[in-house]
């Protein structure tokens, strides 16, 4: 899975959304939920090419979780945050 430098978060999210046959209040409210439960709401309009790495991860955990998958893959999704966004991560992922 990859971003792209120049979409925020919210549009990314919406054009992974949109790849998985999302659309209208569903696809607004998965976003909205994702955003918040992330973290990533108060990037707003800032550019991922612009994000610190644990944001970037945290962007990319939330593209895999668009959609509600019954299962997601990942390959070590906090690998070089410190201690304290580590744990936010993997409790996030639980939930």
């Amino acid at each position: 899975m990859s971003f792209i430098d120049n979409l925020t978060a919210w549009e990314h999210l919406d054009l992974y959304g949109s790849l998985k046959y999302m659309n209208g209040s569903q696809l607004q409210q998965n976003i909205e939920t994702l955003l918040d439960m992330m973290n990533l709401r108060m990037n707003g309009d800032t550019l991922a090419g612009q994000y610190s790495g644990g944001n970037k991860r945290k962007l990319m955990a939330a593209i895999a979780m668009i959609g509600n998958p019954s299962v997601i893959f990942l390959d070590e999704p906090s690998t070089g945050m410190d201690p304290e966004a580590k744990r936010f991560m993997w409790n996030t992922i639980k939930k």
